[in-house]
């Protein structure tokens, strides 16, 4: 019950309701699936998931380096327009993603797979040259993710694993970290005007300012679940980097919740001490689901982790495997508990899924349009509304192409509604701003204007347009007065 009152106090201070049940539901879902995984001994399934799973995904990298980007480099017009221009200097970084969006979530998980194919290859006595091709093939795929973190979390998790295990003696540690080094040598080189400006760090550290201001507004409460991203601009100034994430899972956690749910859950485990207790501490499988947890901690003191779907089904895994379940002498109760997870997991999974394809969808939606392949953009944004009529991303996009197509009536239409879901949308606020003084009602322009303006201030097109309206109403005033 307490845990209910407070998330309904977070749910009425969030200003975008739907990213507060859009982020709820990925955490349950994360939760019952931890739930769910501790009642099974999944070892040797990971086994056979990491084996080949890493192998595909690791493939899929060097692919991607050496065959796709230099297709794609011959593919695409810089002068086309931004769509085109962004793939090009996304792909000329040559920082490869595999799968996955990102080249640092991509070294997440490139850091995870190889600490546990590393694990896999000491404790195997068989397909040794399986495990240390997998292992090489790792390695360059971290190398190639050019990610400064990704080595950062991978050492902290080789390190912590041998020391568990007794491999690695004090006296060794010094030539181990030289071997770190050199990768993280190879990385410098590879982003030198970056790390020679210290880009990282300074990014990292203005966004863990900015989420302090955050936590600091509203230090009880929090800003709302999943409402960090729509919160931010408020307490970003002009001489910071720009992110809707606070690149530390723990401070955007205790922005959007505030202090109080945070300590709550705390005190929920610590009560429950006795029912999470990990066995076998000092078994390889033990020592090395610790290792990867720990991976996983680092990765999110530097980024937001958890709310990575990858990053927490990895943490759930591992987690699982640690605090396992221990069974109830009644089998018919242990059935009727799995069963009661799975139907939860069901939900929650079909809920999730439905928000991923509606999203995909809209993402779609949104290269076409930026092509101004405006027919098929619209197709896309339509499967989108019947998948997920809540997604005010969608009814924003699809607003400004009407707008761009000179409908402003239907552009009208889905900006309002998009205000609707999304309050103090700056985009949605303007644009509704431009069809409002098009139709000469200028005071609606400037409340539309003004509201933009505050929102995100550092936007030299809000700023422009907020100061125009404003400078013409004042002369008017001034000509009426006169």
């Amino acid at each position: 019950m307490p845990a209910a009152f407070l998330l309904f106090i977070n749910y009425s201070i969030s200003s975008v309701k739907i990213l507060f049940f859009s982020k709820l539901i990925y955490f349950l879902f994360l939760i019952t699936l931890f739930f769910l995984l501790r009642k099974f001994d999944i070892s040797k399934i990971l086994k056979i998931l990491v084996g080949g799973v890493s192998l595909i995904i690791f493939s899929y990298g060097i692919i991607q380096k050496f065959v796709l980007f230099p297709i794609y480099l011959n593919s695409f017009n810089a002068e086309d327009n931004f769509f085109s221009q962004a793939i090009i200097e996304r792909i000329k970084s040559g920082r490869i993603f595999s799968l996955f969006r990102l080249p640092t979530l991509y070294a997440i998980i490139c850091a995870v797979f190889i600490l546990f194919i590393f694990h896999y290859l000491l404790k195997s006595s068989k397909n040794k040259i399986y495990w240390s091709l997998l292992l090489i093939l790792g390695l360059i795929n971290l190398v190639l993710t050019q990610s400064f973190g990704g080595l950062i979390y991978l050492s902290v998790g080789i390190l912590i694993y041998l020391f568990l295990l007794g491999i690695l003696k004090l006296k060794y540690l010094a030539p181990v970290l030289m071997i770190f080094f050199l990768f993280f040598s190879i990385i410098i080189a590879l982003r030198f005007s970056e790390a020679k400006k210290l880009e990282p760090i300074s990014l990292r550290f203005s966004n863990w300012v900015q989420a302090a201001r955050a936590i600091s507004s509203s230090p009880f409460w929090g800003v709302g679940l999943g409402n960090y991203e729509s919160m931010v601009s408020y307490f970003t100034q002009s001489d910071e980097a720009k992110s809707i994430y606070a690149h530390n899972f723990f401070l955007q956690f205790f922005a959007e919740t505030g202090i109080i749910f945070p300590f709550f859950l705390v005190l929920l485990l610590i009560f429950s001490r006795k029912k999470l207790k990990p066995e076998n501490p000092r078994e390889k499988e033990t020592v090395l689901y610790i290792s990867v947890f720990f991976i996983l901690v680092t990765y999110n003191l530097i980024d937001i982790g958890f709310y990575f779907f990858s990053a927490g089904i990895a943490a759930v895994v591992v987690l699982s495997q640690l605090y396992p379940y221990s069974a109830h002498p009644d089998r018919d109760r242990n059935k009727r508990k799995i069963k009661l997870n799975l139907a939860a997991l069901t939900l929650l999974s079909t809920l999730l899924v439905v928000e991923a394809v509606s999203e995909n969808y809209r993402i779609q939606g949104d290269l076409l349009m930026n092509q101004k392949y405006y027919n098929e953009a619209e197709t896309n944004y339509k499967k989108s509304f019947r998948i997920n009529p809540y997604n005010f991303k969608v009814m924003m996009k699809y607003g400004f192409m009407n707008l761009s197509k000179n409908n402003a009536e239907e552009a009208e239409k889905y900006l309002d509604r998009t205000l609707n879901f999304y309050p103090d949308s700056s985009f949605a606020h303007y644009w509704k701003s431009k069809i409002e003084a098009k139709k000469g009602h200028l005071m609606n322009a400037f409340f539309h204007a003004s509201h933009a303006y505050r929102k995100n201030p550092l936007d030299s097109r809000y700023q422009q347009w907020y100061l125009e309206i404003k400078n013409y109403l004042e002369d008017r005033l001034r000509q009426v007065n006169q």
